[in-house]
């Protein structure tokens, strides 16, 4: 799956969700949560399964105390190929290589870029979170115990994090600019993903087959 181009990943991360929604529940998305959840669990991807399911359980237990059980199945795996699909996209999709694809289609860099700062945004906090509370635990401050000693953990791991990031962020603007990344300058990649003709033909069948999933539910 890594190997895909990154426009089939996004393309196949999108449409799966968006069918999960249109075509009717609650076969349709038991179909789709079902495709979703199998990509997460496949070979290489398979640690991204149970933060999935994890994600997923407390909106099923919302659902199921706010509607019967019928509409909670019906939206619940909707929701459940939505966590699925952003997992297994993070897990699937590296941020250079969406860059390097997104640069040879004709995107601006400036937008690249932004997208590829989204999908690692998460795994770069939490790996910076778990550093300040590794810190923070050497320094003799336990986050556990009652209210009072994990509401000071819980500041203590917050202020390092936000300072943390916002200093990051000038960071990386200087970066930028120091590499010529500035709105209106078109970039040549010297490596673009290869896109053969199937994987361009299988992202046209499916961004199609949404629209005519949902002609078909409303006539």
């Amino acid at each position: 799956m890594t190997r895909l181009h990154p426009f089939t990943l996004l393309t196949i991360a999108g449409a799966l969700p968006a069918l999960a929604w249109i075509l009717p529940a609650p076969s349709g998305g038991l179909a789709m949560a079902t495709l979703a959840l199998g990509l997460t669990a496949s070979r290489g991807l398979r640690p991204g399964l149970w933060p999935a399911v994890l994600t997923a359980a407390p909106f099923w237990l919302f659902l199921l105390l706010l509607h019967d059980v019928p509409t909670t199945i019906a939206i619940g795996l909707r929701i459940t190929t939505m966590v699925a699909s952003f997992v297994w996209l993070v897990a699937a999709l590296e941020p250079a290589r969406l860059v390097e694809a997104m640069v040879a289609a004709g995107w601006s860099a400036s937008v690249a870029y932004l997208f590829a700062a989204t999908l690692t945004a998460v795994p770069m906090l939490k790996a910076r979170a778990q550093r300040i509370a590794e810190a923070q635990r050497c320094r003799g401050l336990s986050p556990r115990g009652g209210i009072a000693s994990r509401l000071r953990a819980l500041r203590a791991l917050a202020l390092p994090l936000v300072l943390s990031a916002l200093h990051e962020v000038d960071e990386r603007a200087l970066a930028l600019e120091t590499r010529g990344l500035r709105p209106g300058i078109r970039r040549t990649t010297l490596a673009p993903p290869h896109d053969p003709v199937v994987e361009r033909t299988a992202r046209w069948v499916l961004l199609l087959a949404c629209p005519a999933a949902l002609i078909w539910r409303l006539l």
